[in-house]
């Protein structure tokens, strides 16, 4: 509740100071019409009516400004990823605020500042068990988005030893097992999760397993994984880049170049990132096996330039 009522007194207070020019300009247009023309019915106009005038003037300006941003003031009374937080946080103390803020960096895209925040609050207050399982695992989100995948496992271990959502810590410690190298408990994380009923927006849990076999080297392990996501049309796209990049690694360079172009024409998100990865990770292939030159699948003018060179 006070997380809400914070956040929707801050939205009303930028709405308010928005009005204030709007409200002047109403003003003056009405005043210089009353300079002009008169005021109705030639009534005098007594110093008292101007200030009711302007207060007037500028609740029409706030009101409609109210009415068109009507989404933002909808969107201040919700609170960033509920269905983890639940009731936690959501009073008037100070720890309540200051976890609030952080989400706010978090939300924001500034871990950096939303660990100082969620540390100050493990640091400085008594937690309640809940209120620590939710906790732990922003400081592991925050760890994890600054590359500290390590710490954020330990995190990720306490939520769900305090009660936290079991699929998402479970979910995110997978995924920081892999990228401290730790594929062995990554996988068996994954498989849990596989076997209980994961929720319906976990569809690209296929899709991860096949990039932990990318990471090893296994392409043919990988393409089984991604072949299972593009039966289910479950993270489609981002299946075909995985199944691109197990062909480039088996040394299948035209298959490689048909993925790719299935992945882009299906809207692939961050295409910019995924080019450049495969053209990274086939030079990678040519420079370990040099001998697959000949069948890159470049066009015939390329291969003379490849040759020549």
């Amino acid at each position: 509740m006070g997380d809400r009522l914070r956040k929707y007194t801050k939205q009303l207070g930028k709405l308010a100071f928005q009005a204030g020019m709007p409200g002047l300009l109403i003003y003056g247009v009405l005043i210089g019409s009353f300079v002009l023309r008169g005021t109705p019915h030639n009534d005098p106009f007594e110093p008292a009516m101007y200030l009711r005038l302007l207060i007037l003037c500028y609740l029409t300006a706030f009101i409609v400004n109210c009415v068109l941003h009507y989404r933002d003031m909808i969107h201040a009374i919700l609170r960033s990823d509920e269905h983890l937080i639940g009731k936690n946080f959501g009073g008037f103390r100070k720890q309540d605020k200051l976890f609030c803020s952080g989400m706010e960096a978090y939300a924001a895209d500034h871990p950096r500042e939303a660990l100082e925040y969620f540390l100050a609050v493990q640091n400085d207050f008594e937690l309640s068990e809940s209120e620590t399982g939710v906790l732990s695992f922003y400081l592991g989100r925050c760890y994890q988005m600054l590359d500290c995948p390590s710490n954020a496992v330990t995190y990720y271990q306490t939520a769900r030893a305090k009660g936290f959502s079991e699929p998402f810590a479970k979910l995110f410690e997978a995924r920081s097992y892999s990228e401290c190298g730790d594929f062995e408990n990554s996988l068996a994380l994954f498989e849990e999760l596989l076997a209980n009923d994961p929720p319906p927006e976990f569809f690209f849990l296929y899709t991860d397993i096949g990039y932990l076999y990318i990471k090893q080297k296994q392409p043919d392990q990988a393409e089984e994984w991604f072949r299972k996501s593009i039966e289910k049309k479950q993270n489609y796209a981002f299946a075909l880049g995985g199944m691109a990049i197990a062909s480039l690694q088996k040394g299948d360079f035209s298959a490689a170049q048909e993925y790719h172009y299935k992945a882009l024409v299906n809207r692939l998100e961050n295409a910019v990132s995924f080019r450049k990865y495969y053209d990274e990770t086939k030079r990678l292939m040519l420079d370990a096996h040099p001998e697959w030159s000949e069948k890159t699948g470049a066009m015939p003018e390329q291969q003379t330039a490849q040759s020549e060179a």
